[in-house]
């Protein structure tokens, strides 16, 4: 149960062979560069970086539905847990903050991406592998959470998509400065 991106679509590879002619790069090099953007992005595509906050922030609002839940059950349930052991029971939950994304942890380190603390500090399965056949570099990146399966999948596809646009970007800021220059 793993998803596995592989980098090898021939319109992002035709991006990836410009790249590295406008920034006077080797292929290996440039692919090496895009899957980095690759592993960032997918990173910064889970919990609670989709949701566009710090982990701090995340963990402050889980705490206070958490504690919220907890405080219904407590009381619902006629069972009174104490304050310590709700404390207990938060700070357990808190520590799975960045367990999905610590999937990508492997890539990371082997491209030299930059994550954020909060995934490193995880032991994430996962793996990269990379491919040179000719000209051609592939570069696949393998996820290997044991849940959620269908949805990171999806993220990932996404996270795809999201660096094949911005490599559109970057090629014309590229070629833009190249003209520039002469």
């Amino acid at each position: 149960m793993s998803v596995q991106v592989t980098i090898n679509d021939t319109e992002l590879q035709r991006k990836i062979a410009k790249f590295a002619i406008l920034s006077q790069k080797g292929l290996d090099e440039a692919t090496r560069a895009v899957a980095s953007r690759f592993t960032k992005a997918a990173v910064g595509n889970t919990p609670p970086m989709i949701l566009r906050q710090s982990p701090s922030q995340a963990k402050a609002e889980w705490t206070a539905k958490l504690m919220a839940n907890y405080e219904k059950k407590r009381f619902v349930r006629g069972a009174w847990v104490s304050k310590a052991e709700m404390k207990k029971l938060l700070a357990a939950k808190k520590k799975q903050l960045g367990r999905e994304a610590a999937g990508w942890k492997a890539a990371a380190e082997q491209l030299n991406a930059k994550i954020p603390a909060w995934v490193r500090r995880h032991s994430g399965e996962g793996s990269c592998i990379i491919r040179k056949s000719g000209d051609r570099v592939t570069i696949t990146v393998t996820n290997s959470v044991p849940y959620g399966e269908e949805l990171l999948r999806i993220r990932s596809n996404y996270v795809l998509q999201t660096v094949n646009r911005g490599m559109d970007g970057t090629l014309r800021a590229m070629k833009r400065k190249l003209i520039r220059s002469v």
